[in-house]
C-alpha cells in the first residue's frame, strides 16, 4: 500500500481493509510490515475472514506509520512471519467523555452518556473488535434516554464504534444513529437535531432532519488530532485476490469523468437520509450507473483510486443506510436471521412473529431487482464496522423479503423473483458471507444461506435443456441479459470456490456462452443480444437444438446466412452500459471461472461491439476482462 500526506507528521495511525489471495497468508502465521527502505512499521491484524483452505481472505489492518514527510508517498509492504500477539495499554478511564444529545421536534431531549460503558468494556474486554498495539476498538451501544423521565427511547439508539490509538491519546468514534428494531411496535420516522460533545467541545452539530424508520446514519468524530493521510492499495493485488472480478485496471479514465462525478456529488444531498447520487426509485428502468456487479462509482475507484471517486463511493454507501431495509433483531442485537426466525417475512402479513410496518413516508422505493452493491467495496477498502453492518443488513433484507414458503423457511432460498433480482440478491449474500469475520455470530448464517442457494441453482431443474435460467414468472422464456447478471455472479462465486457454483455456471453458461459460438449449428450470434427469447416451441415443448432456438425466435431470418442477420437495436454495441457490454463482462467472467469456451465467446461479442472500446474509459462499469 501507499500512504501520503499533505503535511509532515511524526506518527500516523492508519486502519484499513485488505483482501488476500488464497494461499498467500495462512491464519496460523503472523503478518509484519516494512516500508520500502526496510524500516519496520508497527502492524496488527483483526477481523480475519478465511478461505476454505484456512488461508486469510480478508483482514482489517492497523499500522502506525512513523515520520511521514509532506507530499512524499511511503510504500509499505506486508510479509508473513511467526505469529505473535500484543495489546495496547489503555487507561481505565480514557479522556473520551462523549455525550450524544438528540432534541426531538417537541423539544424533548434524549441523551446518551456512554463513558461508563466504555470503561466497562475496557475492563472486561467485551464488545472489542480491534485488539493490538496500534488500535483498540469497542462497540458501545448507548440507549437514548429521556432527560426528564429517565426512560430509554423505544426506537432511537446510538452505536459508537470507538477506536483508541496511542493509548487513548487519539480516539476516533464512528457515531451511528439507528431507528431499525424489527419487532418493537410503532416504528416511525423521527424528527430531531443532534449534537455530539466531548470535554466541553462540540464535535458534531446536526440540524433538525427526519430519520426514516428502519434506517441509520453515521458520522466520524475525533477526540484529539485526527491523522491526515491518503491511502492507496496495491489494486492489481486486490483484483488478483478475486475479492472482486477482473476489472481492466489499464483503462485511463478521463479527469473530466471524475470532475463531473464530483460536481454531481457536490450538488446532491449527502446529509442524514439524503440520497447522494443513488436512484431513490429502485424500479426505474433503463441503463443506470448503479446497476452492475459493482456500481460505476466503485469501479471508477477500483481503476483510479482517485479521491473524487472515493468520496462518491463512500457518500453513496452512506446514503444507502437511509433506505428502510434495515432490520435489527432485538433478541440478538444483530441483523435479522431466518435461521433464528424461520417464519419471519418482511413484506407479508403472515410473518411469525409479526413485523410492524413503519409509519411515515420516505423518498425510497427499494426492490431486489434494481439494487446496487453499496457497502462491499467500501468495507474492503476501509475495514469500518459501519459498512460491514450495512452489507449484512442488505443481505438479511434480501433473504427476508422472500415469503417463508418459497424460501423454505430457514434455508433462505431467493429464487422466486425476476432473474436480475435473484442475481443481485445472491451477490448481496455472497458479499456478506465472504467479508464477515470468521468470529462474527452471523458468519455461518450467510455461509449456510449461500450454500443452500447454490445447491438449488446447481440443479438442472432450474434451466432449459439448451441452458439459460428460465423465468419463474414466465416459464419457458429466457432473458439473456438478466442471465448475464447471473453468469457474472456465478462466476465470482466459482472463483471463490463456493460449493456447487461451478455446476450452476456450467448449466447457465451452456446457453449464455453457446449463443455466440453455434453459428455452424444454425444460431446466428448477432441475435444473441436480445431482450428475451422463448425456450419452448409453439407446442409448449422445450427447445433442444440451436437451429430450432434460432428459427423459432427469429423466424423472419430462418435460412438466411448470418452475414445478412443484423444485431438487434437493444444490443447497443457502441454503448458501455448496454447489453453488449454486459455480455462482454459475462463471457470474460465465465472464462475466468473456468469455462474455457468463454474466451472465444468474449472475443466474438467484442468483435460485434468494437465501437464500444472508445467509450469504455468514460464508463468502465462493465469493463471485466479475461485474466
Amino acid at each position: 500500500m501507499e500512504v501520503s500526506s499533505g503535511t509532515a507528521q511524526t506518527s500516523v495511525p492508519v486502519t484499513f481493509g485488505q483482501p488476500f489471495r488464497k494461499g498467500d497468508w495462512s491464519s496460523t502465521q503472523g503478518l509484519v510490515a516494512r516500508d520500502a527502505s526496510g524500516t519496520s512499521v508497527p502492524l496488527q491484524a483483526d477481523e480475519l475472514s478465511t478461505h476454505a483452505d484456512g488461508s486469510v481472505r480478508f483482514a482489517v489492518l492497523s499500522a502506525q506509520v512513523p515520520n511521514l514527510a509532506a507530499n512524499t508517498p511511503r510504500i509499505i509492504n506486508f510479509y508473513t512471519a511467526a505469529k505473535s500477539s500484543s495489546s495496547a495499554s489503555l487507561p481505565a478511564n480514557p479522556n473520551w467523555n462523549l455525550q450524544v444529545t438528540a432534541t426531538l421536534a417537541d423539544g424533548t431531549k434524549l441523551v446518551a452518556s456512554p463513558q461508563a460503558a466504555l470503561q466497562q468494556a475496557i475492563a472486561s474486554g467485551a464488545n472489542r473488535r480491534l485488539n493490538g498495539s496500534v488500535a483498540s476498538e469497542f462497540n458501545i451501544v448507548a440507549p437514548m434516554v429521556n432527560q426528564s423521565t429517565g426512560a430509554a427511547h423505544p426506537h432511537l439508539v446510538a452505536r459508537l464504534h470507538t477506536r483508541l490509538y496511542e493509548g487513548g491519546a487519539r480516539i476516533r468514534t464512528d457515531v451511528i444513529m439507528e431507528n431499525n428494531w424489527t419487532f418493537k411496535s410503532g416504528p416511525s420516522n423521527i424528527t430531531y437535531s443532534l449534537s455530539v460533545t466531548a470535554n466541553g467541545q462540540t464535535l458534531l452539530s446536526q440540524p433538525s432532519f427526519t430519520h426514516y424508520h428502519h434506517a441509520r446514519w453515521h458520522k466520524v468524530v475525533w477526540n484529539g488530532t485526527a491523522p491526515s493521510y491518503r491511502l492507496r492499495h496495491n489494486m492489481p493485488y486486490v483484483v488478483a485476490s478475486k475479492a472482486v472480478l477482473n476489472y481492466d485496471l489499464g483503462i485511463s479514465v478521463p479527469s473530466t469523468v471524475l470532475s463531473n462525478l464530483a460536481s454531481r456529488l457536490a450538488s446532491s444531498n449527502t446529509g442524514p437520509m439524503g440520497p447522494a447520487l443513488v436512484q431513490t426509485y429502485f424500479p426505474m428502468t433503463g441503463a443506470r450507473p448503479d446497476i452492475a456487479i459493482l456500481p460505476q462509482w466503485s469501479v471508477l475507484y477500483l481503476i483510479t483510486q482517485d479521491d473524487r471517486a472515493l468520496a462518491a463511493m463512500l457518500a453513496n454507501a452512506n446514503a444507502a443506510a437511509g433506505v428502510p431495509v434495515h432490520y435489527r433483531d432485538e433478541d440478538t442485537d444483530q441483523p435479522l436471521s431466518v435461521e433464528t426466525r424461520p417464519n419471519v417475512e418482511l413484506q407479508y402479513s403472515s410473518s411469525q412473529p409479526a413485523v410492524p410496518s413503519g409509519s411515515g413516508s420516505t423518498v425510497w422505493t427499494p426492490d431486489r431487482a434494481h439494487q446496487p452493491s453499496f457497502a462491499y467495496l467500501p468495507y474492503l477498502i476501509t475495514g469500518d464496522a459501519f459498512y460491514l453492518d450495512e452489507m449484512m443488513f442488505w443481505a438479511s433484507w434480501n433473504i427476508g423479503m422472500s415469503d417463508k414458503g418459497t424460501r423454505l423457511q430457514s434455508k433462505g432460498l431467493i429464487y422466486y423473483d425476476q432473474t436480475r433480482a435473484q442475481a443481485w440478491s445472491l451477490r448481496s449474500i455472497g458479499e456478506a458471507a465472504f467479508a464477515a469475520p470468521d468470529s462474527h455470530p452471523l458468519k455461518s448464517y450467510y455461509n449456510n444461506v449461500l450454500l443452500n442457494n447454490m445447491a438449488y441453482y446447481g440443479s438442472s431443474a432450474q434451466y432449459s435443456p439448451i441452458g439459460g435460467l428460465h423465468l419463474k414468472d414466465y416459464p419457458g422464456f429466457l432473458t439473456p441479459w438478466q442471465s448475464d447478471f447471473m453468469t457474472v455472479v456465478y462466476s465470482w462465486l466459482t472463483e471463490n470456490n463456493v460449493a456447487k457454483a461451478s455446476d450452476a455456471l456450467n448449466l447457465i453458461g451452456k446457453f449464455q456462452v453457446g449463443r455466440f459460438l453455434n453459428e455452424a449449428n444454425g444460431y446466428c450470434p448477432t441475435k444473441a443480444l436480445t431482450y428475451d427469447q422463448s425456450s419452448r416451441n409453439g407446442s409448449g415443448q422445450w427447445i433442444t437444438t440451436w437451429s430450432e432456438m434460432f428459427n423459432y425466435n427469429f423466424a423472419s431470418y430462418a435460412g438466411k446466412p448470418c452475414s445478412q442477420v443484423p444485431l438487434n437495436e437493444e444490443a447497443y454495441p457502441s454503448e458501455p452500459d448496454g447489453m453488449s457490454a454486459m455480455a462482454r463482462a459475462s463471457m470474460a467472467s465465465a472464462y475466468n471461472a473456468g469455462m474455457s469456451d468463454g474466451l472465444a465467446a468474449y472475443n466474438k461479442v467484442k468483435s460485434l461491439s468494437s465501437a464500444m472500446d472508445a467509450n469504455l474509459p468514460s464508463d468502465p462499469t462493465w469493463a471485466i476482462v479475461p485474466r
